[in-house]
């Protein structure tokens, strides 16, 4: 049995040529408004890497899929986002999945680093409001060691620039890299977090050199107002960096 979404699509054809005015493609537009998608949560993520940007998902409510009308605008600080999927089911190998009714935009310099970030999604039914506190802001990691200096088998603690941020091991990622191509650790580094610091340890009997040490994490961010959906969350992705030396080593 043919799929419905596919179904007699050369009388469809037929259709769009007749004398109604009926498009072929208009039959398959959307007439989902914002308050009857009325989703479970709205879902921000920002990326903030060489090409930082930001996106806003509305999850709709558990058993349901379906696709907004061009209506509902989506803004960042007054900034129109850009339409970057209009949910509902789309194919995919395993057959059809539901996507989520997406938002995008690129983040300018003037953007990055603001106190406050405020997220509105509207149209002529509905309006949702999410606000959150150092979103933006930048994230970047020091070394406790004076010249940022790393002794093999001994923890190096690594400070965190947003103090709001919650850290958890779960999402965090160290990439040690030497200067030198030829060198590598003979184990990977060691990475816990304690007392909101992430700490660092590279094995014994790793090469004295330079080299560079990055951390790919995931933050998750609190709103600090949502209104018109019952939950507001933000993840934020970035991988800040620090140029390291490894020394000989204490003897073990």
């Amino acid at each position: 049995m043919i799929l419905p979404r596919f179904l007699c699509l050369p009388f469809l054809a037929t259709l769009a040529l007749a004398s109604s005015g009926c498009g072929l493609f208009d039959l398959f537009e959307s007439e989902t408004t914002l308050a009857d998608l009325d989703p479970s949560r709205a879902r921000v993520e920002v990326e903030l890497g060489e090409s930082p940007r930001v996106s806003l998902a509305l999850v709709a409510k558990e058993g349901t899929c379906e696709a907004i009308t061009d209506d509902i605008e989506a803004k960042v600080d007054d900034r129109k986002m850009d339409l970057f999927m209009r949910g509902g089911e789309t194919p995919s190998k395993d057959g059809w999945v539901c996507g989520a009714p997406t938002f995008r935009k690129a983040l300018a310099e003037e953007n990055l680093g603001k106190d406050k970030t405020h997220f509105e999604v509207s149209d002529e039914t509905a309006r949702i409001a999410l606000d959150f506190e150092d979103l933006l802001a930048p994230r970047t990691i020091t070394t406790s060691h004076p010249d940022n200096k790393i002794d093999p088998g001994v923890d190096l603690a690594l400070a965190w620039s947003a103090p709001g941020d919650e850290l958890d091991e779960e999402n965090l990622d160290v990439v040690f890299t030497y200067d030198d191509e030829t060198l590598e650790l003979p184990a990977p580094p060691q990475v816990s977090v304690v007392d909101r610091e992430i700490v660092v340890r590279i094995p014994q009997g790793a090469p004295a050199g330079t080299a560079t040490l990055r951390v790919d994490a995931e933050v998750r961010v609190d709103a600090t107002s949502c209104e018109g959906t019952p939950s507001c969350e933000a993840t934020v992705k970035v991988s800040p960096e620090v140029a390291v030396e490894v020394t000989s080593g204490p003897v073990p």
